[in-house]
């Protein structure tokens, strides 16, 4: 069963977590909070936001204790992360996921924050959003197409059911029809490190999105063959491809295969609906998410829209 949050309200809280790497500098922690104060909410930080171990925001039990104390607080009815990075995957044996259940919650951020939010799917049924986070999109003026979909997905307004792509902006189509299912997805390279543990929830039925960032050419092959020679390339009911971000061959100037290339041969036995060039990813443009909530994809029509709102 999917439990979803509430509609955020103006002037609910929203709590600051650092669940992966540190915020460079520290002061995007500050800038984040002022601008969503700004916009008519109470913000409270955790209180290991500021910590460093390493390259993370913290040790493992400080960010955790970050999340958990937001979990089980009722007033939090938001958990924003500032960043992504990496560490979240470090977190999950220890996540309260009945404290998840009992209080349903958003959890928005995106990157790293894939692991835990399939986590919390997995394991509490919770929809958490793939959206902005307080220390990257907040730190400035956010672009307006990405700020106007996430208030409006959170708030649970009509606009918030649209997923397509911004007008000017085609996404390309791979396989043509339409899908109807929960979206799953997140940035690529963290949903298969899932694979094997029970923190992915099944993809069955599912339109999976995917998207990725700094990642070599041959990696993302290597990950696309993997989702077919392990069957969910066959069980799912659509497949959309957002931005893959600075990726790249490994050996610049060298002979490699592009992108669209990896994508025909891969994929080309590919039965269900399909598109790349999706307005999602490590991108300033781009849709939020919400994990679990029903869709419907029309490639052919070039259309993608919520069957359902993201809020209870």
């Amino acid at each position: 069963m999917l439990r979803k949050p509430s509609r955020l309200k103006l002037g609910e809280t929203i709590g600051l977590i650092c669940p992966a790497g540190a915020p460079v500098p520290a002061e995007r922690i500050r800038i984040g909070a002022q601008a969503l104060e700004a916009r008519g909410y109470r913000v409270r930080l955790g209180a290991h936001v500021e910590a460093r171990h390493g390259t993370f925001a913290g040790t493992d039990s400080q960010r955790l204790s970050d999340l958990n104390l937001f979990l089980r607080d009722p007033e939090v009815r938001m958990i924003l992360a500032v960043r992504g990075g990496y560490g979240c995957g470090r977190l999950l044996e220890g996540v309260d996921y009945a404290a998840a259940m009992q209080d349903p919650k958003w959890v928005v951020g995106y990157s790293d924050l894939t692991a835990l939010q399939m986590g919390l799917m997995a394991k509490a049924g919770l929809g958490t959003v793939s959206g902005p986070m307080a220390g990257v999109e907040f730190r400035g003026a956010p672009d307006p197409f990405t700020e106007a979909h996430f208030w409006s997905l959170v708030r649970g307004e009509a606009d918030g059911r649209d997923l397509g792509n911004s007008v000017g902006e085609p996404w390309v189509p791979l396989r043509g029809g339409c899908a109807e299912g929960p979206l799953m997805g997140g940035c690529f390279s963290l949903v298969m490190s899932l694979f094997g543990t029970p923190y992915l929830p099944s993809l069955r039925g599912a339109i999976l999105v995917l998207e990725d960032i700094h990642e070599h050419l041959h990696r993302l092959d290597r990950m696309l063959v993997q989702l077919r020679l392990s069957g969910v390339l066959d069980e799912i009911a659509g497949l959309v491809l957002g931005q893959f971000t600075d990726c790249g061959p490994a050996e610049p100037g060298k002979p490699a295969l592009a992108l669209p290339e990896i994508l025909e041969e891969v994929l080309s036995g590919l039965r269900v609906p399909c598109v790349r060039g999706y307005a999602y990813g490590h991108e300033a443009r781009k849709r939020s998410l919400p994990w679990g909530v029903r869709a419907r994809l029309d490639v052919d029509g070039g259309t993608f829209r919520l069957l359902e709102d993201a809020a209870a």
